[in-house]
């Protein structure tokens, strides 16, 4: 009997595109994703099963399903507030309300970072191109992480106001 051919490259290579995918979303929204699959997966297991506390299960229980409300709040806000947030940074980029001095310095004549330089193939116009969404990039980033850190109480506020229901819910005896 033969066995098909089933190559781990062409795996690998899927892995490898979608975690570059993933990665273009930029270090802020990476951290909220992991953040979040973290609440949601691991958090709730580790509560639950937690050799070194002697809390009753009922308390563990309630305990362990705040984190996945919590989590599916948390994604939820803050991937809508940072996509607002940042078309509206590229909206007053596009308008050339936004200008960083590196770009402006790299129109003039200034230098080019050598990373930047290269991977545009020596061409100046498409470097500073590059070096412009490179700078909008990080602009964006940190102001989204400003952002979510702002979204910190809010956040916390509606999860303690939806979590005690869900958790009503899922925790109620079955012998009603």
């Amino acid at each position: 009997m033969k066995i098909p051919n089933v190559t781990p490259i062409k795996f690998n290579q899927r892995m490898a595109n979608s975690l570059e995918k993933f990665s273009e979303q930029g270090g802020e929204k990476i951290a909220n994703y992991i953040n979040a699959a973290g609440k949601f997966a691991i958090a709730p297991l580790m509560i639950l099963y937690n050799p070194f506390t002697n809390e009753p299960k009922e308390n563990k229980k309630w305990a362990a399903i705040k984190q996945p409300v919590e989590a599916v709040i948390t994604i939820a806000a803050q991937i809508m507030s940072l996509n607002l947030l940042y078309k509206g940074i590229d909206k007053l980029a596009e308008k050339g309300k936004l200008n960083f001095k590196l770009v402006k310095d790299a129109i003039k004549g200034g230098e080019i970072p050598k990373a930047i330089m290269e991977a545009s193939g020596g061409d100046r116009a498409k470097a500073i191109k590059n070096l412009q969404k490179t700078c909008l990039d990080i602009f964006k980033d940190r102001v989204g992480t400003v952002l979510t850190i702002a979204l910190f109480v809010p956040v916390l506020a509606i999860s303690n106001r939806i979590f005690p229901k869900i958790a009503d819910l899922l925790t109620k005896d079955n012998d009603d």
